[in-house]
């Protein structure tokens, strides 16, 4: 990912926060470090995007529930058809229905990684979910400097 693009894909990753998760997060503190699921989405979605971003938010919820309570764990839904989120999109390369894991240090996305395989272990939902929290557990284990220089 371009070091260039990390400023403006938190600022606008922040603008869909505020836009798609106005509920019992309310006013809590962002944490020093967080791990975001970004399930990116097309304005009207098949049966499987669906399948796909139930797998996700169950497999984020069931894994890290504490950690969703405290955000330092996030699942956020995205329409990349949206106007809204073309920026955010273009930043993350989306050109598709995809799983994207954000690395957050102090506001700062500082590293971020597409899950591909979702779709391939869609139908496999415990492969789905191992898939998906070894994504995250990894990011939760990283500092920031492992972070800012993994290749």
């Amino acid at each position: 990912m371009s070091r260039s693009l990390i400023p403006v894909v938190l600022a606008l990753l922040q603008g869909v926060a505020g836009a798609a998760a106005q509920e019992p997060l309310g006013n809590k503190e962002v944490p020093p470090h967080q791990v975001i699921a970004l399930y990116f989405h097309r304005t009207e979605r098949c049966p499987t995007c669906r399948r796909i971003a139930a797998l996700a938010e169950d497999a984020v919820a069931k894994g890290f529930a504490e950690e969703l309570k405290s955000r330092v764990v996030e699942f956020r839904p995205i329409d990349f058809q949206d106007e809204r989120n073309a920026a955010l999109s273009k930043a993350y390369r989306v050109e598709g229905p995809t799983l994207v894991l954000a690395n957050v240090f102090d506001g700062e996305v500082k590293r971020w990684t597409p899950m591909p395989r979702v779709w391939q272990l869609v139908g496999k939902p415990k492969d789905f979910a191992a898939y998906v929290q070894a994504g995250v557990t990894r990011y939760l284990r990283q500092t920031r400097q492992e972070a800012e220089s993994e290749e």
